[in-house]
């Protein structure tokens, strides 16, 4: 017993011993240090001149671009460029830091971070109770001193806050922001799907990609052809890259848009911008005689097929053909039968044997609602090496044959016209555009729902 109590009190003392030793580590308690990086953290964000540019990166990986001025009263001015009014309008809201697991930025009041956060998606396009998958709550990582680097709480988000010169809070401020957004609307209207930018001479091929603002800038011609995708933003009035196109010795960080002309009926559709300062033009190329820069071009058909082929599914269109300029040309949305409506096209590429064309529509009376088809084709499809495909009728179905007129002919008549010839474009993570080789100002999208 009493060697028992013996080892106690030898423990006991060198607990106390290590414990005197510990408080001679830190001469402050953890609360107190804890207060003071706040309030170096907080005395690095408020001492930027102009403020800072932050680089918002989503959980889905969608980039936007934000200017933010914080103030030692916890507010902080914002802009961003996720639309006009963010582009142009400057908020301001409040913020705090706050020790949670680790030092935190919240930004408290309502902002356009909140805005993409909404989960309301007639807020922010996104979809309901998910919206566009930022934060507005940050753990912060890394701070030096001209960056700042966090990560959103909820949604795991990137921000990256650099302090921005005197020249990009005049950009900011200016509206030069909002008025990209609002000069690129018109890149939409032109009526060619493919869309070239020259400049020094040399034809660009661009494809963007708004959802989730990524850009495929194409150059070259035949085995020469190169590809390569950034991520896009609004600035200066245009469109850059977050990294410059590099082709030999030239660089390109984007665009500023100078002006467009849209006298369709002149065939006369042209933008005006300037790269680097010097004047370049962005124009669709149209005629038959077309032929895609992208390389990729001559493989995306394959994968279109393939991926449908290994899982046993198919790809939808909502829309059918855009043409023209007119999305839903043939107006096939307006179709009904009795109480079934129009829901898409299906097309499904058979690994044996022709693909199958349908219409289906959705019978509402039925409960629960149903799925029917009411038009249907057997297709042949051939494919060249240069990634042109070639789609002609095999047969129609006997017992979903095609009305005579209307849209639902119309759409048939398309897909099978002329030569049926087309080339497939990966549009997206999940859709295909399906463009006419015979008229550029045609294609279809088609969607992978599954």
């Amino acid at each position: 017993m009493n060697k028992k109590l013996l080892y106690y009190i030898l423990a006991l003392s060198l607990v106390a011993s290590c414990k005197r030793e510990e408080d001679h580590v830190f001469d402050k308690s953890p609360d107190d240090r804890l207060n003071e990086t706040l309030k170096t953290y907080q005395t690095a964000m408020t001492s930027s001149q102009y403020g800072w540019n932050g680089n918002l990166h989503t959980a889905d990986g969608t980039l936007y671009r934000f200017y933010f001025s914080f103030n030692d009263s916890n507010r902080v001015q914002m802009l961003g460029d996720f639309d006009s009014t963010s582009g142009s309008l400057l908020a301001e809201s409040s913020y705090r830091l706050k020790a949670l697991q680790q030092p935190s930025l919240i930004f408290d009041t309502y902002s356009y971070l909140h805005q993409l956060s909404d989960p309301d998606g007639s807020v922010n396009g996104g979809p309901d109770g998910v919206g566009l998958k930022a934060d507005f709550e940050f753990a912060i990582d890394s701070v030096s001193a001209d960056s700042i680097s966090l990560t959103g709480r909820f949604n795991g988000s990137r921000l990256t806050m650099k302090k921005a010169t005197q020249a990009d809070r005049a950009i900011w401020t200016s509206k030069q922001v909002g008025n990209g957004v609002v000069n690129f609307k018109n890149y939409w209207k032109f009526l060619s799907y493919w869309k070239r930018l020259n400049y020094r001479n040399v034809d660009y091929e661009l494809q963007f990609d708004s959802s989730v603002k990524k850009v495929t800038v194409s150059w070259g011609t035949g085995n020469q052809a190169q590809s390569a995708t950034r991520e896009y933003y609004f600035w200066a009035n245009g469109v850059y890259f977050l990294d410059p196109i590099v082709n030999g010795s030239v660089s390109i960080p984007g665009f500023s848009i100078t002006g467009f002309t849209n006298d369709v009926l002149a065939a006369n559709q042209l933008m005006n911008v300037t790269v680097n300062g010097t004047p370049s033009t962005i124009k669709g190329a149209a005629g038959s005689n077309v032929v895609p820069i992208n390389p990729d071009v001559k493989n995306a058909v394959v994968r279109w097929r393939s991926q449908a082929q290994s899982t046993g599914n198919y790809w939808i269109s909502f829309n059918g053909f855009h043409k023209n300029g007119v999305e839903d040309a043939f107006d096939i949305n307006s179709l009904r039968n009795d109480s079934a409506l129009f829901y898409y096209l299906l097309y499904s590429p058979n690994s044996r044997g022709s693909d199958g064309f349908l219409n289906i529509y959705l019978d509402t009376a039925s409960n629960p609602p149903g799925l029917i088809a009411i038009n249907g084709s057997w297709a042949k499809r051939i494919s060249d090496n240069a990634g042109l495909t070639t789609i002609t009728e095999d047969s129609v179905y006997s017992e979903f044959p095609w009305p005579a007129s209307g849209p639902a002919a119309d759409t048939r008549n398309q897909l099978f016209s002329g030569t049926g010839r087309y080339y497939f474009v990966q549009s997206s993570a999940i859709s295909y555009d399906m463009v006419s080789k015979d008229d550029p100002t045609t294609w279809i999208t088609w969607w992978w729902i599954w």
